[in-house]
């Protein structure tokens, strides 16, 4: 089995494939305190819940936009007796043509994430990835990563205007059916949060398009998608294993002869 860990801002993504499926997918929160052995225990309490024996793993593959965090993981994959282990970084084939002035800078998580939208054959592409970050990542006609966009995420967003604003209260980022007509201070929080979102990436997707000279297909991922998707207006499709998908996909390019 190969194990594929996505470490995030939030959470610390994980997925075990067999061959090309994917046997399980889970999440456990991200920590920069924990050590390899912390680490360890929790990865072991992942494949214990999903029955997956650790002697079965062959190999790993890691991408980490928290650069304290690689080095930690991967000891802790190794205290559980992974030795073949690829880190997404500069070296690493991933098939991906980066059209950007500085390639080393982009994330990880957004390389696979992009990689694993090329191979979907829907191009051109934008992936909208809602996590701690929202960020866009647009593929061109041929699948080469043409442009991106970084904003704070819709939660960071939320957070930053109540540390700034005294009177405004603390809100759960939630969706509800009243509709955009909020009438308090609590709801409008959140319609500005949930639709402000949506409003986002229907404008931006408008503004890729003009870029790219014809309509992209989008993917919509990370873990604040699902609050967002009701309300777009641009049609798109959610894919909650994106980049372990990506990551799954570079190990095999990596690794193909083994």
């Amino acid at each position: 089995m190969l194990i594929a860990v996505n470490a995030g801002n939030s959470h610390v993504l994980l997925g075990g494939y067999e061959e090309d499926v994917r046997i399980f997918a889970a999440s456990i929160a991200t920590d920069p305190k924990q050590t390899g052995d912390d680490y360890a225990c929790k990865l072991r309490q992942v494949f214990d819940l999903y029955g997956v024996d650790a002697k079965q793993i062959h190999g790993a593959v890691l991408g980490s936009v928290v650069p304290g965090l690689v080095a930690v993981l991967e000891q802790a994959l190794r205290l559980l007796g992974v030795q073949d282990i690829i880190e997404v970084s500069s070296g690493v084939k991933t098939g991906l043509n980066i059209r950007s002035e500085q390639p080393r800078q982009v994330g990880s998580d957004r390389v696979a994430c992009a990689v694993a939208a090329r191979a979907k054959g829907k191009l051109p592409c934008v992936v909208a990835c809602l996590g701690t970050a929202t960020t866009f990542t647009v593929l061109d006609a041929q699948g080469a990563l043409v442009g991106s966009a970084i904003t704070a995420g819709v939660r960071l967003s939320v957070d930053a205007l109540r540390a700034q604003a005294a009177q405004l209260p603390a809100v759960a980022i939630e969706a509800k059916d009243e509709g955009i007509l909020a009438r308090n201070t609590v709801d409008a929080m959140r319609v500005g949060a949930v639709y402000g979102a949506a409003a986002m990436v229907d404008g931006m997707t408008e503004r890729f398009a003009e870029a790219l000279g014809q309509q992209p297909h989008v993917v919509m991922t990370g873990s604040l998608a699902p609050l967002v998707l009701p309300y777009l207006r641009v049609p798109c499709e959610y894919d909650a294993h994106l980049a372990l998908d990506g990551l799954h996909l570079i190990w095999k390019r990596n690794r193909s002869n083994r």
